[in-house]
């Protein structure tokens, strides 16, 4: 008799451990993996691990915009998943301390979260959003700048830091709506190729063009078109060292075997262009304008000698 009870009390203390671990094991799966991202390259954020932090390479394609430009949309690169739908909500928003880096530090534009549009840098945190699929989907957000200038931009390197966004991820139970963890995930964008942000409202179709004339006295049309974001009265000057009294013959900088008494005047409708003096395009739209420069040789003083001719000359785009 003794011996059947301490048998039916040993079967029911091994049970009982049985129930125990099952039950710790079941709670451990439920809490673990409940929030998680990852980046193009397959770098992959947890919530389980806590607050973490990793570098983001992008495929800048920055484009021109009505009031502001594009600089990334990281929808293309970032995407996150509730591990667990059924028992948790996952809100995410966007901290205080976000803000454009490197070369872009000095700019303003605005961050569009979920549909929402903020001043960017942050200056408070935006507004959560409930990411409730379980499947992996984009990372709603968005970077702009703010134009500056008329048409100008900036030159970012492959593996530049662009900007650098904090993302405050906090979990909570569906059927009490306790909350149950939080991870900080901070994400350091870098920019994986060589690209020309623009920081105007118009674009130029190139930034460096390099035209060959034919042998004295040849002349050559000038490639260089411009569009804007919308409608604007447009405007534009050149900039150089010149070698007449007009400021109309850009000075020759060949730097090994230069020509001698020649430089490069620029035309437009066959009219010559002065330095500094500005130049109407009339309303520039969406669809590109070309300048219409033809550069031509030009003589300036002294003998003529054969040899190589170069000039730098700038262009300037300004408002009306």
């Amino acid at each position: 008799m003794n011996y059947q009870n301490q048998t039916t009390s040993k079967i029911g203390k091994l049970i009982y451990k049985i129930f125990c671990i099952l039950s710790l094991v079941a709670g451990y799966s439920t809490a673990a993996h409940a929030f998680t991202c990852y980046d193009a390259t397959g770098v992959t954020l947890d919530s389980l691990y806590g607050d973490q932090s990793t570098n983001v390479y992008v495929n800048l394609q920055p484009s021109l915009g009505v009031g502001q430009n594009l600089v990334v949309d990281l929808s293309q690169s970032i995407f996150c998943k509730n591990d667990t739908p059924e028992d948790r909500n996952d809100f995410t928003s966007i901290l205080l301390g976000s803000s454009y880096s490197g070369l872009l530090a000095n700019f303003t534009g605005s961050l569009k979260y979920y549909g929402s549009s903020y001043n960017f840098p942050l200056t408070s945190s935006t507004a959560s959003y409930n990411l409730r699929s379980g499947n992996f989907v984009p990372w709603n957000a968005m970077l702009y700048l703010t134009p500056v200038s008329a048409a100008s931009g900036v030159v970012i390197k492959s593996g530049s830091l662009i900007a650098r966004l904090v993302m405050l991820h906090v979990g909570t139970n569906v059927h009490n709506d306790t909350r149950e963890y939080q991870a900080r995930f901070t994400w350091n964008i870098y920019a994986n190729n060589d690209v020309i942000v623009p920081t105007g409202g118009c674009d130029v179709s190139s930034r460096s063009v390099t035209v060959n004339l034919p042998n004295y006295p040849a002349s050559t049309a000038i490639p260089l078109t411009v569009h804007c974001a919308k409608n604007q009265a447009l405007g534009y000057y050149l900039s150089g060292t010149t070698a007449d009294a007009a400021n109309s013959v850009f000075t020759n900088t060949a730097s090994s075997s230069a020509a001698q008494g020649i430089g490069i005047q620029l035309t437009r409708n066959s009219s010559v262009i002065s330095a500094n003096k500005e130049v109407s395009l009339g309303t520039v739209g969406t669809s590109p304008v070309n300048l219409g420069l033809i550069a031509n040789y030009a003589r300036t003083s002294g003998q003529v000698t054969a040899g190589n001719v170069q000039s730098i000359i700038g262009v300037t785009f300004v408002y009306q």
